[in-house]
């Protein structure tokens, strides 16, 4: 089974974000890394991603010191890659369970 690094890049996505973070943990595909860059976010979107690394060893997020915008946030993700295969999310997507499953296949 490939491993799979998600590349997820966030600003001030609270909302959004648990309800995004929950549908990537609960894939039928559960061979990955979720690899998060936030982007000085100023709301509780860091708070709830320190709370979501507490919940599973697959995620691993990046806290950016300045702003960079989505264009080089999602570049500095690319840099972390390790994987053969890899995946974007936006923070405020809902994947379906089989996502990554049909995407690998």
């Amino acid at each position: 089974m490939e491993k799979i690094d998600i590349l997820l890049a966030t600003y001030n996505g609270q909302q959004y974000l648990r309800e995004q973070l929950d549908s990537i943990l609960s894939q039928s595909y559960s061979n990955f890394r979720l690899l998060i860059s936030d982007d000085l976010s100023v709301d509780s979107t860091r708070e709830i991603l320190a709370e979501y690394v507490e919940k599973d060893k697959r995620i691993i997020v990046f806290n950016q010191e300045k702003n960079l915008g989505v264009v080089k946030n999602f570049e500095f993700l690319l840099k972390k890659v390790e994987s053969k295969y890899y995946m974007f999310s936006d923070q405020d997507d809902i994947w379906k369970e089989n996502k990554i499953e049909k995407s690998i296949q």
